[in-house]
């Protein structure tokens, strides 16, 4: 069979029907991963060839797969790299992909919405891909995920919305969460930091999200989970030699739970960095000034800042 011809021909928007990949994705694949570096007509319009459209299916269905799109980029680059052979699906001009036009972090958050109140997992998933697909994880959290979260929350509290509803939504992001903080590499011989809930403190999300970030910054990060016994986490801090320790609170109580914290850590012979966050500081940020440590600050992209600025690399 003759290989695909690199011959640019198509627009964005027809590479988008054929691919099954939406512009907005194939625009922060381009800029992000630099996998493809389309022609440009003389309007400065993208054109692409088939040979295009082979590489980008081949990565399409490696994101469908669960591969995030940073490995998949990178692993065929390295392929294409080393003349490696890559079987891609044969173009069959007949046949289009039928996409959904999103073109906004808020098209995309309301898209989940809709979906996980349908409780209809599937379109749940494939709603989350794409919007994954098209973000950094940081803009995928802070743009997409927090903002479905919350109004998730609020229709619930309004009323609107069952409890196993809420449930249902809580369950799918949190299993979705855990596949991609345990599909990222883990770094052997990284800044160890340990991530976890408060005392009492049974909300998972926010520390989850914080812990993939940092992996996927190369810190080596042990996600605790909720509701840490903090003499035991002291203990634990003593026999391992964590770097650093990141607690997240979500309400007023367990804030409160970890003022002493400090005091527990600076028994051991080689104390770690004691840092925290969530929600609680932000409802009332006096509560920042009684726990003795490193507040990450109100967002996430800002509490993974504070931590690469406190844990610089080769310190």
């Amino acid at each position: 069979m003759d290989a695909p011809s690199d011959k640019p021909r198509y627009r964005i928007k027809t590479v988008g029907i054929k691919t099954g990949i939406p512009p907005i994705t194939l625009r922060a694949w381009e800029r992000r991963y630099k996998v493809l570096t389309p022609d440009r007509e003389g309007n400065h319009y993208r054109l692409y060839s088939n040979a295009d459209i082979q590489l980008l299916r081949w990565l399409k269905a490696q994101v469908d797969a669960g591969v995030p799109i940073s490995l998949a980029a990178a692993e065929l680059k390295g392929k294409l790299a080393g003349g490696e052979k890559i079987e891609m699906p044969e173009i069959d001009e007949n046949v289009k992909v039928q996409t959904t036009p999103l073109n906004s972090t808020g098209q995309l958050a309301d898209q989940l919405y809709k979906t996980l109140v349908k409780h209809d997992e599937n379109a749940a998933l494939q709603a989350l891909l794409q919007a994954k697909a098209s973000l950094a994880l940081a803009q995928l959290f802070e743009k997409v995920i927090i903002p479905v979260l919350i109004r998730i929350g609020e229709e619930w509290y309004a009323g609107n919305l069952l409890v196993a509803t809420e449930h249902f939504a809580s369950s799918f992001i949190r299993a979705s969460l855990l596949s991609i903080y345990q599909r990222l590499p883990i770094k052997r011989g990284g800044q160890r930091i340990l991530v976890g809930g408060a005392p009492g403190d049974l909300h998972e999300l926010g520390p989850l999200m914080v812990a993939i970030l940092l992996r996927e910054q190369g810190f080596t990060v042990e996600f605790l989970g909720p509701d840490s016994l903090l003499e035991d986490l002291a203990d634990y801090a003593a026999a391992e030699n964590p770097r650093m320790i990141i607690l997240s609170a979500t309400t007023s109580e367990s804030a409160k739970a970890l003022r002493g914290f400090k005091v527990l850590l600076d028994k051991n012979k080689r104390p770690p960095l004691f840092a925290f966050g969530g929600g609680a500081f932000s409802y009332e940020p006096a509560l920042i000034d009684q726990v003795p440590g490193f507040y990450l600050g109100k967002t996430l992209s800002q509490s993974i800042q504070r931590v690469k600025e406190l844990l610089p690399p080769g310190k």
